[in-house]
């Protein structure tokens, strides 16, 4: 049984600013299709890999990354190395997370609850995990929690979010890939159990009925409602030249939650000059909804070889409130961003497709807004991140833009997320992708702030081989997932993409954060370091082994990830080594120190007391 939504055409038209033509509303009741405890029995596990996406011979974006590829052919500058100002995070504990099931890309998304239910999705499926006992739960295809509503399409595309107002999750995914057949899927939990009852709803994909489908969507919440972007694509057509326009789903969450049909909003027909504002991404709350109706979606010239416009997109009032706006402001940015050249990896595999410019993350917090997106990064000729910055968001918005790259290293697939200790500290984590040609494909962590500083980078995962999966280059994205702890303080939890050995990709989680309460784990060849005394008086010793000769940093961070002292950075050879120092230099207290390999990977992190 297919339940369709049952809609009103209450086309009324939204005022929208900086010279933008008018945009459409439509109203929409959406009945409840089913509901799931989330276990289904039977599962088959079942996946449609598709090797290659219809393209056209030469799209205009791959003749643009062709082209900035050629002219920023830079990728052994080392004269760009950037001064890192910032306390750099630490990864806590860590777990293998989703298995791979043939799909590709991974399109990793994450949310942790307050009790510390954790769900990890992927194309095509859900990984269950209880981190307060390091146990997991399910690993499930999106196919079999969504069995009940009939629909035996092909899912794609999973999101997932915790509302920490609400104590509930959102899992959503689509299904098909044509007109005829496309739907949004969206599962609200019934409480704060992952394992519990869940509430089932069938979105139109196609709901005016003409011929293009949905894909690419971006889900947040607000104070009441639920925001559900995905863009429009013509039957047939590739993406980046089939694109027909965003569109907005505006949904009240709190029908969902208990089951009840959903009251929602449909926003089409946003465009600014004639042309549609494209890829629209919610800008989530740092902490917990405030109790403004106000939302806010970003956007930028993803497919331009080069832009600093940024587009700022205003939904003023809850569903069919009188006098509720959509505006969209256009603003200029001081640094342009630039077309995502593609990114090198080790193997016979293709090189790994950075897609294009797009927003992939933000948040605000009081008046300022956060994101980032990939760009090539004109001094290094590699692939790099922008990390943006919106002020006076509610008043007089503008924006500015710092690029974060490596002169080694590529980077794709940026997420943001808050992981400040109060209001007035905008301190972010950024996790993002890395690779090159001799680093295997795997993902990293720093910390960022609104001055334009950042920290230096911190391997959260080192992949193990390269990805050789498809004919041509390799899928890498299209997006990854990270998500605040809103219960504890400066920590959040991520999970994201790394090569295999045997030529496949697969998803690790990670805790990752500046606090004392992030899950700090013993080096897991900790049978090889020691280290004494602990409470220490006067000298620590640390015993370590290397297998290799590596260049290695040891480092003394206090419990909420500031560097306290730099020890020693040198050449270790191979063999057994004994460092030793007197931490009189630190105070009393416990603290961290680490080896930090140039590579990004880390050798140790211990604790230890100082008297």
């Amino acid at each position: 049984m297919n339940i369709k939504a049952i809609f009103t055409v209450v086309s009324a038209l939204l005022f929208v600013s900086a010279g933008a033509q008018n945009a459409n509303r439509t109203s929409f009741v959406i009945p409840r299709g089913a509901t799931t405890n989330g276990i289904a029995a039977g599962d088959a596990q079942v996946n449609v890999r598709r090797i290659e996406h219809p393209k056209q011979s030469s799209t205009a974006l791959e003749v643009i990354k062709d082209s900035l590829s050629l002219r920023y052919a830079n990728r052994d500058v080392h004269s760009q190395t950037r001064v890192s100002t910032l306390p750099a995070p630490v990864v806590g504990f860590g777990v293998q997370g989703n298995a791979f099931n043939n799909g590709t890309p991974t399109d990793n998304e994450i949310a942790i609850g307050n009790n510390g239910m954790l769900i990890s999705v992927q194309n095509s499926n859900i990984f269950r995990y209880n981190t307060n006992t390091s146990t997991s739960l399910t690993n499930q295809s999106l196919s079999a929690f969504f069995s009940s509503l009939q629909n035996n399409q092909s899912k794609y595309d999973p999101k997932v979010l915790y509302d920490p107002q609400a104590n509930r999750f959102i899992l959503m995914c689509l299904a098909g890939y044509t007109s005829a057949n496309t739907n949004l899927l969206v599962g609200f939990s019934n409480s704060d159990s992952i394992n519990g009852t869940w509430h089932l709803y069938e979105i139109p994909g196609n709901p005016f009925g003409d011929t293009a489908w949905s894909d690419y969507p971006m889900i947040a919440v607000n104070n009441n409602e639920l925001f559900l972007t995905v863009n429009q694509v013509y039957d047939g057509q590739p993406w980046q030249t089939g694109f027909k326009e965003t569109f907005i789903w505006q949904i009240n969450k709190w029908d969902g939650y208990s089951g009840d049909s959903l009251r929602s909003q449909l926003h089409s027909g946003i465009n600014t000059n004639g042309r549609p504002v494209r890829n629209l991404c919610p800008v989530e709350h740092a902490g917990a909804p405030t109790n403004s109706p106000v939302m806010y979606f970003l956007s930028d010239r993803n497919l331009d070889a080069s832009n600093d416009t940024i587009f700022l997109v205003t939904i003023t009032d809850t569903i069919n409130a009188p006098g509720q706006q959509l505006t969209v402001q256009m603003m200029e940015s001081n640094t342009s961003y630039f077309a995502p050249i593609q990114a090198d990896q080790p193997g016979s595999g293709g090189q790994l497709s950075t897609n294009d410019a797009r927003i992939q993350g933000a948040y605000i917090l009081g008046n300022t807004i956060q994101f980032v997106n990939a760009t090539t990064d004109t001094a290094t000729g590699n692939v790099g991140i922008y990390h943006g910055i919106v002020s006076n968001v509610n008043t007089t918005p503008s924006v500015r833009g710092t690029i974060y790259a490596d002169t080694l290293l590529d980077y794709g697939y940026p997420n943001l997320a808050w992981v400040g200790y109060d209001a007035s500290d905008y301190t972010s984590i950024i996790m993002f992708l890395h690779s090159a040609s001799s680093v295997n494909p795997g993902y990293s962590v720093m910390t960022a702030d609104t001055a334009g500083n950042f920290s230096a980078r911190t391997n959260a995962k080192s992949g193990i081989g390269g990805v050789s999966l498809l004919s041509g280059d390799e899928r890498w994205g299209d997006y990854t997932g990270i998500q605040r702890r809103y219960d504890i303080g400066g920590t959040c939890w991520v999970n994201g993409y790394y090569g295999m050995s045997n030529g496949a990709h697969s998803t690790w989680i990670c805790e990752v954060g500046r606090s004392t309460d992030v899950s700090v784990p013993q080096n897991a060849t900790s049978a090889e370091v020691q280290l004494y005394p602990n409470p220490v008086a006067d000298q620590l010793n640390i015993t370590f082994n290397l297998e290799t000769s590596r260049q290695v940093r040891f480092v003394v961070y206090d419990m909420q990830g500031k560097l306290v002292q730099i020890l020693v950075e040198d050449q270790f050879r191979a063999g057994k080594h004994v460092l030793s120092f007197n931490p009189d230099f630190a105070g009393a207290g416990m603290y961290i120190i680490r080896g930090e390999c140039a590579d990004g990977s880390v050798l140790f992190t211990e604790r230890f007391i100082s008297e």
